[in-house]
Parts: C-alpha cells; sequence; structure tokens
C-alpha cells in the first residue's frame, strides 16, 4: 500500500519552532526549579522521540497531576501547558500527522468545527471586555482570563491530528490513552493520601476538612477534585480486564486510591457522579464483551466494580459525620445554588448579540465586581511602582488571602517585617503564619498592621511564635505546608506592601520576592467566598460566556462523542465503555460544578471526546503495511 504524505516540512517546522520557542519561554519564566523543569522536559522530548506513541500516557497523566501553581503562584502559563507544546514540537519533526489527519469525517467534524467557532467567539469576546476600573493583577479578574479559560480547549484541539495518527496506525493507542488516565489518577490519589496523612489522618472521617490533592485551581473553591477522579476512573476500571497480574495489581491499587480519594472529597455532586457514569461502564462493559465466553471478566468483575463504588460511596454517606451533616443541608444548599444560578444568569447584559454568544469568555467574575456593591464584591490586589518601588495594593472584599509557602519549623521564634502605607479607605492589614495547603488553615499566628493615616510609607516589624506550626514529624515530607499570608481586613480599604520579610532565628530569610519585583511570582492566593467567581453549573456558565451559541456546540459535540462511543461499544471496542462513562461524570458534574473553567479538565475532556469520535469512526486503513488495527481496542 503506498504511504500517505506527512505534512511538508514548510509547515511541521514553523509549527515545531513555535511550539519550542513558548515552551522555552515559559520555562524562563518559572521562578522555581528551573533547570530541573527543563532537564524532565528535555528527558521527556528523547523518549517522545525514541517512541511517539508515548505521549498518549504522558499528557492524560501529566495534564492532570502536574501542578507547582502552589509554589510558583502561575495560572497562565502552567507546567501542563509546556508539556503539551514539547509533545506537539516532537510529533511534528519525529511523527507527523498527514492531511487526512486533519479531516474528521461527517457529524463528528461539525461538532469539533462548531466548538472551535463558539470557543474562538467566545475568546474574543471575553477579551473585549475590560477589568477593574483600578486594575487588577488576579487573572480572574482581567481580560487575559479568556486565553486561560480557552487554553484547555485549543490545547485538545492542537493534539487532535497527532491523535487521530496515533489511532490509525498504532494498534495499542487505545489501550495506552487508558493506562495514562489511570496513570494520573494514581499520581492525585497519591497526593491526596498525603494531604489527608498529615492533616487529619488516613481514617479520620470526623474532621470537615476536604482535600485538594494536585488542583491549586479549587483556590476559589469548586470541586474539580471531585470532578477528576469519576472522569479518570472508568478507565481504569476499564483496564481490569488485562490478564497479567502486576497489570491487575497495580490498577486495584490505583482504584483504591482513586475510591478512597472520590470518597474523602465529600462532594455529594462527585458521588452521584460516580454512580452514574459506572453504571454506564457496566453497561457498556456487558455490551462490548458480548461475544467472549461469559466469566469473570465479561459479568462478575464488572457487577463487582460496581458494587464496589457504590458501597463506598454509602458507606460514605451514610457513616461519617462529615457526610451525614452535608446530606442534611441538601435541601438548603439546592435552594441556594437554585438562586445563585437565578442571580449570576441575571447578571448578564441584555441584547441579541449577548444571548446568541454570551459576555465572553472569563467574563463571570469582572461582571459581579462591577456590578455588586463592594461588601459583596470579591478582593482584589494590584501589582504596582512608584519611583522605583514595586508593591502590592491589596484591597479589601470578602476575603482574599495572598500568601507564599515557608520553610517554618516548630516552636520558634521568627520576626516578620514589611512596608505599608493607606492608599484608599483608612483599614488594617493582617499577616497570618498558618499550616495550610488551599482552603483550611490551622495553628495559625497572626499580626496586624495599622498605615499612618497620612497615606505615607511606614515600616512595620513583628515577632511571630510558630507553637505547634509545621509539626508532625521528622521527615520534612510529613509535615503539614506552611503559608504566610497577607490580606485586608476591612472591605472598601486599599492598603500598599511592600518588601516583605521572615527572618528565622539565623536571619535567614524565608520570603522570596518579598518586594514584588518579579510580579507575583511565588505568591498565590484563596479566598473564603467561592460564589462570586462562577455560577456553580456549567451549563449555565455556558450560556453566560458563550450564549446559546455555545451551549449547544458544547452538548452537540458531547453528545456526538457519546453517540459515536455506544457505536464504538457495539463493534466490540474494548475501551469504548469508558469514554461513554467519562463523558457522562462530564455531564453529571456539571450540573453542580464547571469543569470547563480548569484549562487541565477541559483539555481533558475535550481529548476524551475526541478519542471517543475517533474510535466510533468507520475502520481506518493503515497509512502503510500490512497489519489492520484491532477494533475490539478502540
Amino acid at each position: 500500500m503506498e504511504k500517505a504524505p506527512a505534512l511538508s516540512l514548510l509547515v511541521r517546522i514553523p509549527a515545531a519552532a513555535i511550539a519550542l520557542g513558548l515552551a522555552g519561554a515559559g520555562c524562563h519564566a518559572e521562578p522555581i526549579a528551573r533547570a530541573l523543569i527543563v532537564a524532565g522536559l528535555l528527558l521527556y522530548g528523547g523518549i517522545l522521540w525514541r517512541w511517539p506513541i508515548a505521549w498518549l500516557v504522558a499528557v492524560p497523566a501529566l495534564v492532570a497531576s502536574l501542578d507547582l501553581a502552589f509554589w510558583t503562584g502561575r495560572l497562565t502559563i502552567e507546567e501542563p501547558d509546556l508539556v503539551v507544546l514539547v509533545t506537539i514540537a516532537v510529533l511534528a519533526l519525529r511523527a507527523p500527522p498527514t492531511r487526512r489527519d486533519f479531516t474528521v469525517r461527517s457529524v463528528g467534524g461539525t461538532a469539533i468545527a462548531l466548538a472551535t467557532l463558539a470557543t474562538s467567539l467566545g475568546l474574543v469576546r471575553g477579551l473585549l471586555v475590560p477589568g477593574p476600573a483600578g486594575g487588577s493583577s488576579m487573572i480572574e479578574l482581567e481580560p487575559a482570563d479568556a486565553i486561560r479559560v480557552a487554553k484547555g480547549f485549543f490545547a485538545a484541539l492542537a493534539l487532535l491530528p497527532f491523535l487521530r495518527n496515533a489511532w490509525r496506525t498504532q494498534e495499542r493507542a487505545p489501550v495506552l490513552f487508558g493506562a495514562g488516565m489511570a496513570a494520573g489518577l494514581a499520581i492525585v490519589a497519591a497526593a491526596a493520601i498525603h494531604e489527608r496523612f498529615v492533616f487529619t489522618g488516613l481514617w479520620n472521617f470526623t474532621a470537615p476538612y476536604r482535600i485538594v490533592a494536585t488542583f491549586s485551581d479549587m483556590h476559589l473553591g469548586g470541586g474539580y477534585l471531585g470532578a477528576y477522579v469519576v472522569l479518570a476512573l472508568p478507565f481504569v476500571f476499564r483496564l481490569m480486564s488485562s490478564r497479567a497480574a502486576v497489570a491487575m495489581t497495580c490498577l486495584f491499587a490505583v482504584a483504591a486510591g482513586g475510591l478512597y480519594t472520590l470518597v474523602v472529597t465529600f462532594a455529594r455532586g462527585a458521588y452521584g457522579s460516580a454512580i452514574v457514569s459506572n453504571a454506564v461502564l457496566l453497561l457498556g462493559w456487558l455490551r462490548s464483551d458480548r461475544k467472549a465466553p461469559r466469566g469473570a471478566t465479561t459479568l462478575v468483575l464488572p457487577a463487582a466494580l460496581l458494587c464496589v463504588v457504590g458501597g463506598a460511596i454509602a458507606y460514605s454517606a451514610t457513616t461519617t459525620p462529615v457526610m451525614e451533616f452535608r446530606l442534611a443541608l441538601a435541601a438548603r444548599d439546592l435552594d441556594e445554588r437554585l438562586a445563585l444560578w437565578s442571580e449570576g444568569l441575571g447578571l448578564r447584559g441584555r441584547g441579541v448579540g449577548t444571548t446568541l454568544f454570551g459576555t465572553g469568555l472569563g467574563t463571570y467574575a469582572r461582571t459581579v465586581l462591577a456590578r455588586e456593591p463592594s461588601s459583596d464584591a470579591p478582593g482584589n490586589f494590584v501589582l504596582r511602582s512608584e519611583d522605583g518601588r514595586h508593591f502590592l495594593a491589596l484591597e479589601g472584599g470578602l476575603p482574599l488571602y495572598v500568601g507564599q509557602r515557608v520553610d517554618v519549623g516548630p516552636d520558634a521564634t521568627y520576626r516578620l517585617s514589611f512596608a505599608l502605607r493607606a492608599a484608599g479607605d483608612y483599614g488594617p492589614i493582617v499577616a497570618s503564619l498558618c499550616e495550610k495547603v488551599l482552603l483550611y488553615s490551622t495553628h495559625c499566628q497572626s499580626a496586624e498592621a495599622w498605615p499612618r493615616r497620612d497615606g505615607a510609607w511606614v515600616d512595620y516589624s513583628a515577632e511571630l511564635l510558630s507553637d505547634g506550626i509545621g509539626s508532625g514529624s521528622r521527615f520534612r515530607a510529613l509535615r503539614r505546608p506552611v503559608e504566610l499570608a497577607l490580606f485586608v481586613r476591612r472591605p472598601g480599604s486599599i492598603v500598599d506592601v511592600t518588601n516583605v520579610r521572615l527572618r528565622d532565628g539565623a536571619a535567614r530569610n524565608l520570603i522570596a520576592n518579598g518586594d514584588f519585583s518579579q510580579g507575583m511570582a511565588h505568591w498565590f492566593y484563596t479566598d473564603d467566598v467561592h460564589t462570586v467567581w462562577r455560577i456553580e453549573n456549567q451549563y449555565l456558565m455556558s450560556v453566560f460566556e458563550e450564549g446559546a451559541v455555545g451551549l449547544a456546540a458544547l452538548l452537540f459535540l458531547v453528545g456526538t462523542a457519546l453517540w459515536r462511543s455506544l457505536g464504538a461499544i457495539r463493534a466490540g471496542a474494548a475501551m469504548a465503555p469508558a469514554y461513554a462513562a467519562s463523558l457522562v461524570a462530564f455531564l453529571a458534574s456539571s450540573l453542580f460544578d464547571c469543569p470547563l473553567e480548569v484549562p487541565r479538565l477541559a483539555t481533558l475532556v475535550y481529548l476524551i471526546a475526541f478519542v471517543a469520535i475517533t474510535a466510533g469512526e468507520a475502520p481506518l486503513r493503515p497509512v502503510s503495511g500490512p497489519q489492520t488495527p484491532d477494533r475490539r481496542q478502540q
């Protein structure tokens, strides 16, 4: 058979150069472990050059689990973005797609084209909506947030030709993609188990502590960890049809870790999504294996897995005090959620354009800030410079904390110092030293500083005692992380702060970028009131940001992917039940969360949809060689 021509070098070389250039710029801007990150990307690039198919494992694994924002403070260009860019650069040169890989047939192509159009329009409209009048350095309040939200879709779209090429030429592509999803869940579950171990203990189900694992995206709330777990679990369960003892042992360990992580999210929506998606997996599994001999693989194993999922959720819901409390408040919370949905949609402007195309991607928080009274609006901060001095202007509103992880040990005295001035309505600034990952603070020590009324800069200094902070183990990796956070207590107050230092007994400064000369590098922010950042429903959020066209495009794409995955199930494709179950998990999670607001989750959702559309197409002949891909692996 004659080999189909790959894309011309005139296209591949510039594409690879652009991707590498963006990856290089991203590495250069890394505030921590730059050499280690570059070395890791070079190693990954070398592996990919030798085994191009390895990206099907690496991308779904690393996109979900690689998250350094807790330490870097970066939310625009993240480490998973660098992995995607290196993947595109290497594959463009080493394993380029052919022209046919850019063409998706029939309804699938139409669905992808409509989603691309809706996302592009949402991106443009989002960039045109201004931020707060006084500016902001929070990405969620800047026009650039449209780029952050849109990049999840465009990352998956850029990988689509390589995905189709792999499905057309590699028999093991579906299994490798599933293995990548399982590997990602294994890393996330390990992070969740570590967090539980150091903060509550593994079997303490009475403490109202909800984990975040590797999802720094939850710094402003959201149930993204639970949404990811239910998205990934079907792939782990479906791979359990393997007959290799080592593989089965590893998969059972990952499944156990994933179920534990799901349970300790204490997220009611994630519980419901898991039950529905695994019921779909069971039905699809039995349908796709209908021609195989009846046995453990075809009946007992999937049924047992569904019982395990349901049993774990039922146990958590009925015996743990945390879930008993949350379930008792379910009716009240639903009323509050319905009110939030109605209020959120009411913030949209009127007009045909807004109805059809929305207000733009990433515009919800900006709209809330512009229309709500200052006491009900989120806090804000802005990086500024004046006479060569860089500083952070903190504006009071709903509680917003700007913090940095610090290497603080227990039972020691630390000297905190910074310079401050009142730039707006007079009010204090509070510095707190707490054990904290993201959402919950314990063992806090605080100091409060008041600026001068005349607006002049003043130096502040205080001692903070770390009584009980950072304890728990003589091993550093098993200690609770510690954060120094700054916040303005009074809504409407604006306080400028700079030269932040925290010195230990040896006069060693533990704060990086305390003068903010490197922007927000090393600093990260969290809040206490999450409802101002999103509507907490992906369908309504799509209506708000992308209008009726955006919602129709999303439902058409996911619906097409589901239909194609059902067709693949009927054809006996082994991995197709996992695609269908994962997409159903996304649809169910979207009722009470906004998974597509998180670029990493959006990339995975769209990749799974593209995989389902590709797997459900009519069998494609390989471009060269006598072997035909096994349809049962698709």
